[in-house]
């Protein structure tokens, strides 16, 4: 059986990582991540933040340009230009 570490944070709260990973709805690593990175409330309660590709276009752009070869077409290269 493991262990469970406890934590105390500045304001006097004793917390565990499964508790504050079901409180904020992050994932049992993140929270431990939080708890170990930081004993300060405000951080380790912080809500979570969304995903970072939000602006998917530029991420889909470089997966195209990553699997096609025709970048190195002139036309190719034309269209980007005006774009």
């Amino acid at each position: 059986m493991m262990k469970v570490k406890i934590r105390v944070l500045d304001n006097g709260d004793e917390i565990t990582s499964e508790e504050l990973a079901l409180k904020v709805g992050i994932t049992l690593k993140n929270a431990r991540t939080r708890l170990t990175q930081s004993t300060d409330p405000k951080r380790v309660y912080a809500p979570k933040k969304g995903n970072s590709k939000e602006c998917n276009e530029s991420y889909k752009l470089r997966s195209i340009l990553g699997r096609e070869s025709s970048m190195y077409n002139e036309m190719f290269r034309l269209m980007l230009k005006t774009i």
